[in-house]
């Protein structure tokens, strides 16, 4: 359970390109304890762009995190997937890694979005790759034997409960799950051309009630994320990400910042 947009153009305040990330994942287990925004700043070309990500003390892979080439990436894992979806295996790249490989290599969208046509892909999943410098965004639907690219053109499922939206990619909570793949919908229509990360944290995360664990919503354009994590052990407040405190990281002064 988790949940992503990608928007731009039309779509957004000033036309800005911005990407949502909200993890809904376990918040019993005490992932929140450990927060760390880690920014990566490769020793050479040859490794790869600066890039920051949104995890936990000690994990190395990405499920959250935005790149020096303005690329963002976002993750849901499905449970329930329809038959348009191919097989799953146990063997390829963890998808952690595909995530943070598109950060970390990855010049444009278009690149990102090649690797995971070739890479030998696992499970189940719905991807969320947006383009800041590009402006634009695309769903993937991945799984081990079949990938497919979405737009804002032609937007997988279709359905009345998820109708396309121009200049938006986006997905709530699950491939098939009605309820909140609409109230996602509604919340974005409701505000259609004038979003922006402040009225998403307000209007959107907390009306959807969506990112327990955290929430990265990033502006794309401007270089910049705003990242809220779960409550930690001894802190007080909201137990959600979605409802607590965001804290905003201009990543133009972390990706410049000499090693």
């Amino acid at each position: 359970r988790c949940s992503l947009y990608g928007l731009w153009g039309n779509a957004t305040l000033g036309g800005k390109t911005l990407q949502l990330r909200a993890l809904d994942w376990d918040v019993d287990a005490g992932l929140q304890d450990y927060p760390v925004v880690t920014i990566y700043h490769p020793g050479t070309s040859k490794l790869g762009h600066p890039f920051a990500n949104v995890a936990w003390a000690g994990y190395i892979g990405t499920l959250t995190g935005m790149s020096s080439q303005r690329l963002g990436i976002s993750e849901i894992g499905v449970s329930y997937p329809d038959d348009t979806f191919g097989d799953e295996s146990m063997s390829g790249l963890p998808f952690i890694f595909v995530e943070r490989y598109i950060l970390q290599y990855s010049d444009t969208i278009d690149d990102a979005l090649s690797f995971i046509a070739d890479v030998k892909r696992t499970c189940h999943l719905i991807l969320g790759v947006a383009d800041g410098n590009l402006g634009t965004a695309r769903m993937i639907q991945y799984s081990h034997s079949k990938v497919n690219f979405f737009d804002d053109q032609n937007l997988q499922p279709l359905a009345d409960w998820h109708p396309r939206i121009p200049n938006a990619i986006y997905s709530g909570m699950d491939w098939l799950c009605p309820s909140r793949q609409f109230k996602l919908y509604t919340a974005i229509t409701e505000q259609y051309g004038q979003i922006t990360p402040e009225s998403s944290i307000k209007n959107i995360t907390a009306y959807v009630k969506t990112g327990d664990l955290h929430v990265g919503v990033y502006d794309l354009t401007d270089n910049v994320m705003y990242v809220a994590n779960a409550r930690g052990t001894n802190e007080q407040g909201p137990l959600e990400a979605y409802k607590r405190q965001f804290v905003r990281v201009d990543l133009n002064i972390e990706f410049a910042r000499q090693r």
